[in-house]
């Protein structure tokens, strides 16, 4: 991994936080943010850079909507037709256009299932309680 070098101007209490932490942690300042500000930031390597760019702006949501976000499910009538192919993927019963549509709903399901725990992740970073997800 490659490192770049940024400088950065802090609020006095930030720094003060930091260089509290480093003192009780007995770590170099400069490694007590570099971990405060991995810990903060979404891991946005493995996501398309639209998927990257739409789980960075719900940081900016408000937390009602963040709690909306986090609670989201497929439409109903995705959620049966998804359950659908499935079974009928399952008995090898699919055609090529039901194929094309399962993964066409499969990804949509995987990119909701993204932005939710997102949303938990945000919820929880603002102080929220949040329960544990299966």
């Amino acid at each position: 991994m490659t490192s770049q070098t940024v400088t950065i101007k802090l609020p006095g209490a930030i720094y003060r936080s930091a260089q509290q932490m480093a003192l009780a942690t007995h770590q170099p300042m400069e490694q007590v943010l570099q971990e405060s500000i991995a810990r903060t930031l979404p891991p946005l390597d493995d996501v398309s850079p639209e998927e990257a760019t739409a789980l960075a702006q719900m940081a900016l949501l408000e937390d009602g909507e963040l709690w909306r976000q986090a609670r989201a499910e497929l439409p109903l009538a995705q959620q049966q037709e998804l359950e659908r192919l499935l079974n009928r993927q399952e008995s090898g019963e699919l055609t090529d256009s039901e194929k094309k549509h399962l993964l066409e709903l499969l990804d949509e399901y995987g990119k909701l299932t993204v932005r939710k725990a997102h949303a938990w992740l945000l919820l929880a970073r603002r102080g929220y309680h949040v329960p544990p997800q299966s």
